[in-house]
């Protein structure tokens, strides 16, 4: 059962903490810049403290995951406020964290605009969209679960700068899989519009600050208005 996820190799456990660390740094750590996406539009990257906007929003290349019973592709973004967050069901800590705080600030949220939060596994061999419906729900029935093959699902992950990692190839194996723990913010026209960065303070698990992160919405909603 998913509910058992926490008896885990300590090894495992650390080297993905470890990852998480450089995979901030690398997503964080560097000064504001002006880059191109592939359709040669230049944006900037504005840091706000707690979450970097893409100035103008970015577009999101053609995609299409798995969700119990249906597809979910860019359309499914249109007319919503989308939170994207990246992991898996067997993950021990960051997943069920991230997932328990962002239901803890969600009726905030939804006072804002019509938001939709998207829980993307990277685990595919040993997620089906049945089991990640269960899971979500597991912490609010609204929350969405999505998967794919890792051909459908890295494209995504990297246009959204979610990187992930995996190693086995065998579904009955016990890995781990390392992700980020940031949060993707994606506007009603379907654009990749902000990324909120986890905190990384010693002895926690790295997740999002959900109080800040809905403050920092509130923002981002009033301006989008204008």
């Amino acid at each position: 059962m998913w509910v058992n996820v926490k008896k885990v190799i300590l090894i495992l456990a650390s080297l993905s903490c470890v990852a998480l660390g450089l995979l901030a740094y690398n997503l964080f750590s560097q000064p504001d810049r002006a880059a191109t996406d592939n359709a040669q539009m230049t944006f900037k990257i504005i840091n706000k403290g707690n979450y970097r906007q893409f100035v103008p929003a970015k577009p999101i290349e053609p995609f299409v995951l798995q969700q119990a019973g249906s597809e979910f592709n860019n359309q499914h973004l249109i007319g919503k406020w989308t939170f994207v967050i990246f992991g898996y069901t067997y993950c021990p800590d960051v997943c069920p964290t991230t997932l328990t705080r962002v239901k803890s600030v969600l009726p905030t949220l939804q006072k804002l605009g019509d938001i939709q939060i998207a829980f993307v596994s990277a685990d595919p061999l040993r997620d089906s969209p049945e089991r990640l419906s269960q899971y979500v729900n597991y912490f609010d029935s609204s929350f969405i679960g999505l998967t794919n093959t890792h051909d459908k699902l890295f494209p995504f992950a990297q246009n959204l700068n979610l990187q992930y990692g995996i190693v086995s190839e065998k579904k009955e194996a016990n890995y781990a899989v390392i992700h980020s723990a940031s949060i993707a913010l994606i506007n009603p026209k379907g654009e990749y519009l902000a990324q909120f960065k986890p905190q990384y303070i010693d002895g926690e698990v790295p997740t999002v600050d959900m109080k800040e992160m809905a403050k920092s919405f509130e923002t981002i909603v009033s301006e989008y208005k204008r």
